[in-house]
């Protein structure tokens, strides 16, 4: 199914804090020429968003009448929900349908989650994954679909108070999983939200399938070997027993249902091989940079900015 004119009328679902939805919204807003962008957000919210963009508040349990209300003459539903709220996606999706939205997509922006090696490593994936089965299910409805990995968020990722890729730039240590050579697709939080823009304004290219985006690969060795060289210091660095790490934390989600274990398991998908986080060099599907209109993204411009941010 293929759709003439762009996807104008766009609706994103997680726009709070500063996280992947505030930047497609910031991005979007950008282009006034090619979108009208709207919020759903719920009443608790405390979010403040951009005046130019209409927000739509609904009760916190996200009741079916009201989605739908707030999807009326949507083309397409973007969703940035965390993963802590990812059961909401199928209300989501629910009232897309009926409010008949031509595109969803859902809120992939990591590794390729229909990877079954991924799916059986950690429940984060497993559940994209699952959103992604439930999205093919109901094609026959009207409703297509687009999920884009975009890799690790450099910028976020380097972020002392988060430092998710375990490279602290202030303390400058580091812990590696295994030998920390594994090569994984990066980008950062606006190049990503750009690149989600792009998939909207290119519609039957990228209608029911996966559209992974890249800006570059680098390995945590590359980024500590650049740092090093940019910040003039040595990093302590210690090694993280892979194996270990995994079994610990699978068997703590098990018995806990824990968020720390589940991002445990999150940071092995990325940084260790074979579970969909190399978006060019696992060859799952062909990328989105081959047909799109995506900008150069450079690794030693990008850790510099980085360091400009956070350092």
């Amino acid at each position: 199914m293929g759709f003439e004119a762009p996807l104008r009328n766009v609706v994103v679902f997680g726009a709070g804090g500063t996280n992947i939805g505030h930047h497609v919204v910031k991005a979007l807003l950008a282009q006034p020429e090619s979108f009208n962008v709207s919020i759903i957000s719920r009443k608790s919210s405390k979010s403040k968003f951009p005046e130019a963009a209409k927000v739509h508040y609904v009760d916190d349990a996200l009741p079916h009448e009201e989605l739908v209300k707030a999807m009326d003459g949507a083309d397409a539903v973007v969703s940035a929900i965390g993963f802590g709220s990812l059961a909401a996606e199928e209300k989501l999706i629910d009232a897309a349908i009926e409010a008949k939205v031509k595109r969803f997509l859902p809120s992939e922006y990591g590794v390729n989650n229909t990877r079954p090696s991924a799916r059986a490593l950690c429940p984060v994936f497993d559940a994209k994954g699952g959103i992604i089965d439930l999205l093919k299910s109901k094609e026959s409805t009207g409703l297509t679909w687009t999920a884009v990995p975009t890799g690790l968020w450099l910028d976020w990722a380097l972020d002392p108070a988060i430092a998710f890729a375990n490279i602290d730039i202030k303390s400058h240590t580091a812990k590696l999983w295994a030998d920390g050579k594994h090569t994984l697709s990066w980008t950062t939080l606006p190049w990503a939200a750009y690149g989600i823009t792009q998939v909207l304004l290119s519609p039957s290219e990228t209608a029911n399938k996966v559209v992974p985006i890249r800006g570059f690969e680098a390995s945590q060795q590359d980024i500590i070997a650049l740092l090093e060289n940019l910040q003039e210091v040595t990093y302590n660095v210690e090694h993280i027993d892979a194996e270990d790490a995994i079994s610990k934390a699978q068997s703590s989600w098990r018995e806990n249902k824990d968020i720390s274990s589940a991002l445990q398991l999150v940071k092995a998908g990325f940084f260790l091989h074979g579970f969909g986080s190399d978006l060019v060099g696992e060859k799952i599907v062909q990328t989105g940079n081959e047909y799109l209109n995506l900008p150069e993204l450079k690794f030693e411009e990008t850790v510099r900015k980085a360091l400009e941010q956070w350092a």
